[in-house]
């Protein structure tokens, strides 16, 4: 009989919470909610922007000096690309066999 009369005070309760419950108060706060994770996803997004702009940016800045470095050393380029060319092929073929 504990538990029903445990039940019976815990309905008790819930009701008068719900009593006391202010509809307007609980839409209003429901917007706050609503407007906070507008701002948040909001800020989110512009970091995430600014980062990808950054990121981008520092990439094309090295392939750039990659390039660069390339044209400097045009003999060296083309013995590691010759090497990896050759390397490929060679694995290639092994993996056909």
């Amino acid at each position: 009989m504990t538990s029903w009369a445990n039940w019976g005070r815990a309905e008790n309760k819930a009701s008068r919470f719900l009593k006391q419950l202010d509809a307007q108060d609980l839409h209003d706060q429901l917007d706050a909610v609503r407007e906070y994770l507008q701002d948040l996803t909001g800020s989110f997004s512009k970091i995430a922007n600014r980062q990808l702009g950054q990121a981008r940016g520092r990439a094309v800045d090295r392939v750039q000096e990659a390039e660069e470095l390339m044209k400097d050393n045009l003999a060296a380029s083309l013995v590691v690309a010759l090497g990896v060319g050759v390397l490929v092929g060679y694995l290639i073929r092994r993996g056909t066999e």
